[in-house]
């Protein structure tokens, strides 16, 4: 009790910073009426398609209640809309997936009950349409993938379509075997393939930055200028994997200053390649072309499949690394030292993709998708 009271000293003393509204007019009891919100951080703030929860959590100085005819329609709710005043409330927004294909705000206007008009504070949820890993949230998920070169790609995923498990096959080997797992309350997600295990924080993208564990890392790396500085992500950045056996894989790409806010649109200009495996290093470049084809409507990054079944990365094909995924599907990849690679497409009503084919170096692979 006593660690309860010292915290809500604290609180009112912050209070006491606040613009508040003071009445001693006439022969008016004097009052003060305010709020103060420790969480969330913003008067505006912003989630995901796939986000279920948020915390509010504040002091009022008088009686208050919440307006509740603006609520989002319904796709945004709370449990307590009334309380008494010097009172510290703490308790859970809940929200609705978005599955609109477009973002949406709400507004929790809380006012003074005691002294209509003199105090009151509004917050606002602004939903993005996409996904943390740049999905609409209206993408359905893949269930599997089969390659007409022998290959299998298996996904689960959970109830925020957070991918759970990857398992790629091919001619019966197993490429890769990966099971994710997310702990909300640190924050924390452990990604594992087969023996090896990286982990890494996670905001409300659910998305990490870089993956670490058991000597490998993997994640976002800068580009730099010939001066030494660093390059803005929106303009050049790097997903690098780094192993503790020294074979590494670093893909560069190219943006030109394009925007990576979520919901927006970007398509990568070029793409470097380089490999090493020892003292063997080979570096491929790749100018991108482009259909017309939403690469966001379905849970997958399709154009990791473009350079086939082993070339494939299975992290940024589950999407993990979500300014990597091109927004739209290529149609083509020209190499200065090899052979053009052709992609085309075919697609469900939903717009999803139903199959995938690939021609290079005169074979022809179709991935056939399935939901």
């Amino acid at each position: 009790m006593t660690k309860i009271k010292r915290q809500l000293r604290v609180l009112m003393a912050a209070l006491a910073v606040l613009v508040m509204t003071a009445s001693c007019m006439d022969d008016k009891e004097a009052y003060n009426a305010g709020f103060y919100f420790s969480k969330p951080a913003y008067v505006v703030n912003a989630v995901f398609a796939n986000n279920l929860t948020d915390s509010i959590a504040f002091v009022s100085y008088g009686n208050w209640r919440v307006a509740t005819d603006n609520l989002g329609g319904g796709w945004c709710t709370i449990p307590v809309t009334t309380g008494k005043g010097n009172t510290f409330y703490s308790f859970p927004v809940t929200f609705q997936q978005n599955t609109s294909g477009a973002g949406r705000s709400t507004q929790i206007t809380f006012s003074d009950t005691d002294h209509p008009g003199e105090a009151s504070s509004t917050l606002v949820y602004f939903q993005y349409a996409t996904r943390g890993d740049g999905t609409l949230g209206s993408a359905p998920d893949v269930k599997n993938i089969t390659g007409s070169d022998g290959s299998t790609f298996e996904f689960s995923y959970d109830v925020q379509h957070r991918p759970l498990s990857l398992l790629i096959t091919r001619d019966a080997q197993v490429l890769h075997k990966l099971t994710l797992a997310y702990n909300d309350r640190d924050s924390i997600m452990t990604v594992t393939d087969r023996t090896k295990s990286m982990t890494s924080q996670y905001a409300k993208d659910y998305q990490p930055l870089r993956l670490v564990g058991g000597g490998d890392t993997l994640g976002y790396y800068a580009q730099y200028y010939s001066n030494g500085m660093p390059a803005s992500a929106n303009n050049a950045f790097n997903i690098e994997h780094h192993t503790i056996n020294g074979n590494n894989t670093y893909y560069a790409f190219l943006l030109s200053g394009q925007s990576l806010m979520p919901d927006s649109l970007h398509n990568a200009d070029s793409l470097r390649i380089a490999t090493r495996n020892g003292q063997d290093y080979q570096v491929a470049k790749y100018k991108l072309s482009y259909s017309n084809v939403d690469n966001r409507c379905q849970s997958v990054d399709a154009n990791q499949l473009v350079f086939g079944t082993e070339q494939c990365d299975p992290y940024q094909l589950l999407s993990l690394f979500r300014y990597a995924r091109h927004s739209s599907v290529l149609s083509s990849l020209v190499s200065d030292t090899q052979a053009t690679i052709s992609v085309t497409t075919t697609l469900n009503a939903d717009r999803s993709i139903s199959s995938l084919t690939t021609q290079h170096n005169g074979e022809t692979i179709t991935y056939t998708f399935q939901y």
